[in-house]
């Protein structure tokens, strides 16, 4: 995945740093929003939601609190296309692109959007460091299987004869020196589409991923470092490196020679 590929299979990506928290973020949105559009995001929206509070303690004076909701805002700062965005929220900053071209690209991106944010709050801290990709993996040539795409482990019964697959899924979890990695393989049946907590606010998906209809899988690749330190920009961008290098790994070891081939 840090390599250009004619046909690569990346159909969402998503970089996200948590922060210190700031509740007065509405002062400081113009200037963010003057400085992203001049970055070519210049597409600009206010989302109003109720986020679930859960009490302290769960209990005053020996009865329960309810959990009440209280109003949340967030930011969405788009490019043209509709097929890229930054999303801010009171403590956390992600960059989506379903126009994926590479992780330096995608890498530089996000850092500039964060050196804007930072310009204008002044950091703190970081808490996490995210990055998640979505790779869709559709044989296309009469006679291809899965089988050629991925390796036996992850392939669990799908391939078994008899009966109509509904869905098959493996997920594994590794604890690297970058942080924790979560691989899933989702087969089945079907569009390719993005998984439920990402539907309502992700950017539009090439349509050469959703017009076919068939049994193909989604490898979902997840890695995260949960650590609080001081905000550095070049360090978020070494931990997003180290980050990338592990879900390269992950990648390379679920999909087989003749994946890459055709992809290349």
């Amino acid at each position: 995945m840090g390599k250009k590929l004619t046909n690569a299979p990346v159909y969402y990506t998503v970089a996200q740093v948590q922060f210190n928290p700031v509740l007065d973020m509405d002062g400081y949105i113009p200037s963010i929003q003057s400085k992203l559009r001049e970055a070519h995001f210049p597409d600009y929206k206010k989302e109003v939601f109720q986020q679930l509070v859960l009490p302290f303690g769960g209990a005053e004076q020996g009865q329960m609190v309810a959990p009440s909701l209280a109003p949340q805002s967030r930011y969405l700062f788009g490019d043209i296309d509709g097929r890229s965005l930054f999303l801010l929220e009171t403590n956390a900053l992600s960059f989506q692109t379903t126009s994926y071209d590479t992780f330096e690209t995608l890498s530089a991106t996000f850092l500039k959007g964060l050196g804007i944010l930072n310009d204008a709050l002044g950091l703190n801290f970081v808490e996490r460091i995210g990055l998640r990709y979505l790779d869709a993996v559709q044989p296309s040539k009469d006679g291809e299987t899965l089988r050629e795409f991925l390796v036996s482990e992850v392939l669990g019964l799908s391939q078994r004869d008899g009966g109509q697959l509904q869905q098959s899924v493996s997920e594994t979890i590794f604890s690297t020196a970058a942080g924790q990695l979560v691989s899933r393989v989702l087969i089945r049946h079907g569009h390719v589409g993005l998984p439920m907590e990402l539907g309502g606010l992700a950017p539009v998906v090439d349509p050469r991923f959703t017009q076919r209809d068939g049994l193909h899988a989604i490898v979902d690749t997840d890695a995260s470092m949960t650590h609080r330190e001081t905000f550095e920009l070049s360090k978020v961008g070494a931990r997003l490196t180290a980050l990338h290098d592990e879900i390269e790994k992950s990648f390379n070891a679920t999909v087989t020679d003749h994946a890459r081939a055709s992809w290349a």
